[in-house]
């Protein structure tokens, strides 16, 4: 493991702070036209994947003043997979 636990305990907070954000706020009923797309939950997961990793990879970035390495990189990734059941099972529901 490359990354410092303290980056690691907060990133794994942004994630879980955000899915609760999602879970109170819900979803645009103009997400499938707006976007096109049939599988809105689908839809909403990705988006939500690309928003927590470009959110973390940004404070990485900030925190360290430097890009992370390829190493690096995946640990955030796996970081926000550790989360998949819950995500996914939360976005499943706009399917």
């Amino acid at each position: 493991m490359t990354l410092d636990p303290e980056f690691s305990k907060q990133t794994t907070e942004l994630i879980l702070q955000t899915l609760e954000l999602y879970k109170s706020a819900g979803a645009s009923p103009r997400i499938g036209e707006t976007w096109n797309c049939s599988n809105i939950g689908d839809f909403l997961c990705g988006f939500f994947v690309g928003e927590i990793v470009g959110s973390a990879l940004s404070a990485f970035q900030i925190v360290h003043q430097r890009e992370p390495t390829a190493d690096e990189h995946l640990e955030i990734i796996e970081l926000v997979e550790s989360h998949s059941k819950e995500i996914k099972e939360f976005f499943a529901k706009f399917n």
